[in-house]
C-alpha cells in the first residue's frame, strides 16, 4: 500500500511540474520569376508550428505546418511529427512520425537516409526539406560512445512536383509503381564516440530506394506499326555503409562525410500463368559512392565561411536483361545509373564545389547571406543570395535571389533546365 502511494504521489508531483512550451513561425512569402517576371506558383509553408509537453523524463512532441499555394488559392495541414520521447538516465526513447539527423556536414548528408525528402522545399535547411518517417529509435550511452538503433516499419517514398510546370525537374505525370515495396522493414544503427577532440560517426542502414527505377519492360507494337517499349516501375533494395566526422585544426572546423550504397534490384513475385510472354526483367546490382568534405572559417569580422566538395561515384556495376519465362539473357541497352537514394544534391552534379558564406549587422538586426555552386563535371552554376531586416524583436523582413546558369548545347544539363527556375524571392517572418 505504501508502494502504491509513492508512486500516486510522484505521478501527481510530475504532473504537476508539467509544462506545455510552443514556437512557430509565420512566413508569407512571394518568389516571382527573373526572366519574364511571372508568379512561381509552388506550395509553400505559410505557418510553421512546434508544439511540445513535458512531463517529467517523458515529452510529446509535435512539429506541423500549413502549406498554401497562391494559384489555386489552397491550404493543406501537415503534421510533419507527432512523437513521445522519454530520457532515462541510459539515454533516450523516440515513437512515432519522426524527423532524424545523422551525419555531420551542413545539409548535404549522404550518411542520412531514414527519412524521405520533400522537393517541393528542396531549398529549405535542414529538417525542412525532410519528410517525417513511423518509427521507434532508441540512444544508449556508454562512456564516450553513443549507440542509437532506429526501426521503420513504414516504408516512406520522395515527395515529387509531378505535373508542376513551374518546377523544372519533373516528370510530367506521376509514375505508376507497378511493384510496390514488398518488404518495408528498414533499419540502421549508428555508433558515435569522442577521440580527443574529434567526434566519429559510424553507421549501417538498410532500406529502400526513395524514387523508383524500371524493373521490368514490355515491348508492344501501337496501332501504326511502331515498336514501343512500355516500362514497368518498382523500387530497389539499398543498404548504406557511412562514416562522418568533425574535427578542429586551428580556427578551422573540418566535417566530413562519405557512404558507399549496394543497391539492387529485388526479388519480383510475379504469377507465372498470368504474365505476359513478352515481359523482359531488369536486374541491376551497382555500388556505388557519395560523400562531403567541408571546411568552416569565422573571419575576424564575424563572416563565417563554409565550403564543401560534394562528389558521387559509380564503383562497380552489373546489369542483367533477361525473359521473365524463359530465364534467358537477352541484349537489350542500359541507361545511364540513377541513385534512388543519397544526398539530393547529387541530382545537380557528380562533383560540385558549393560556398556559403552569412554574417550580421547592426546588433544581428541585418543578416546577410550568399551561396555559389559550381559544377565541376560540366557547365553548371547556381548563385543565391538574401538579405534580411529584423526591425523589431520576431520581426524580420527578407528579400532573396536565386539564379542558375547551365550550358545552352546541352538542354539535359540540369542546370540548363533549371534557369527556368531562376527567381526572386520576397517574405516576411514573424516568430512567436
Amino acid at each position: 500500500m505504501k508502494k502504491i502511494l509513492l508512486i500516486l504521489l510522484s505521478s501527481s508531483f510530475s504532473f504537476m511540474n508539467a509544462q506545455l512550451n510552443y514556437s512557430g513561425e509565420i512566413n508569407p512569402l512571394v518568389m516571382t520569376r527573373t526572366s519574364d517576371q511571372s508568379q512561381i506558383n509552388l506550395p509553400f509553408r505559410l505557418l510553421s508550428l512546434d508544439v511540445g509537453y513535458t512531463m517529467g523524463a517523458i515529452d510529446i512532441k509535435t512539429v506541423s505546418s500549413v502549406e498554401h499555394r497562391y494559384n489555386k488559392s489552397e491550404s493543406a495541414y501537415d503534421l510533419r511529427e507527432v512523437y513521445l520521447a522519454y530520457y532515462p538516465d541510459w539515454g533516450e526513447m523516440k515513437i512515432g512520425k519522426q524527423i532524424h539527423a545523422w551525419g555531420a556536414a551542413d545539409g548535404n548528408n549522404p550518411t542520412d537516409n531514414l527519412n524521405p525528402y520533400d522537393y517541393y522545399h528542396f531549398f529549405q535547411p535542414g529538417a525542412g526539406r525532410k519528410i517525417g518517417s513511423m518509427s521507434m529509435a532508441t540512444k544508449l550511452y556508454f562512456g564516450n560512445y553513443q549507440i542509437e538503433g532506429v526501426f521503420i516499419p513504414k516504408y516512406e517514398t520522395n515527395r515529387m512536383p509531378f505535373g508542376e510546370k513551374d518546377f523544372p525537374l519533373v516528370i510530367i505525370e506521376e509514375p505508376k509503381i507497378d511493384y510496390p515495396v514488398d518488404d518495408e522493414l528498414e533499419f540502421g544503427i549508428r555508433i558515435q564516440t569522442t577521440v580527443g577532440e574529434s567526434d566519429f560517426g559510424l553507421s549501417v542502414f538498410s532500406g529502400n530506394d526513395r524514387t523508383p527505377s524500371v524493373l521490368t519492360i514490355t515491348p508492344t507494337i501501337d496501332k501504326i506499326g511502331q515498336r514501343r517499349i512500355i516500362p514497368q516501375l518498382g523500387y530497389r533494395a539499398t543498404t548504406v555503409w557511412g562514416l562522418d566526422f568533425v574535427t578542429f585544426s586551428g580556427d578551422f572546423t573540418i566535417r566530413g562525410e562519405g557512404a558507399i550504397f549496394k543497391t539492387k534490384t529485388p526479388l519480383l513475385k510475379l504469377n507465372l500463368f498470368k504474365i505476359s510472354d513478352n515481359l523482359y526483367e531488369f536486374h541491376q546490382e551497382v555500388v556505388y559512392s557519395q560523400y562531403v568534405l567541408q571546411v568552416e572559417y569565422t573571419t575576424e569580422a564575424d563572416i563565417i565561411i563554409s565550403t564543401q566538395f560534394i562528389g558521387s561515384n559509380v564503383m562497380k556495376e552489373n546489369y542483367d536483361w533477361y525473359h521473365s519465362l524463359s530465364r534467358e539473357l537477352v541484349d537489350f541497352p542500359v541507361g545511364e545509373f540513377q541513385a534512388g537514394m543519397g544526398t539530393p544534391f547529387a541530382l545537380f552534379a557528380e562533383s560540385a564545389i558549393l560556398i556559403n558564406l552569412s554574417t550580421v549587422f547592426m546588433d544581428d538586426r541585418l543578416e546577410i547571406k550568399g551561396t555559389a555552386m559550381v559544377n565541376l563535371d560540366e557547365t553548371g552554376y547556381m548563385f543565391s543570395t538574401s538579405l534580411g531586416y529584423s526591425p523589431w524583436i520576431n520581426w524580420k523582413f527578407e528579400m532573396g535571389l536565386l539564379h542558375f546558369i547551365g550550358d545552352k548545347n546541352d538542354m539535359e544539363n540540369a542546370f540548363t533546365l533549371m534557369e527556368a527556375f531562376s527567381h526572386l524571392r520576397v517574405g516576411m517572418f514573424y516568430n512567436f
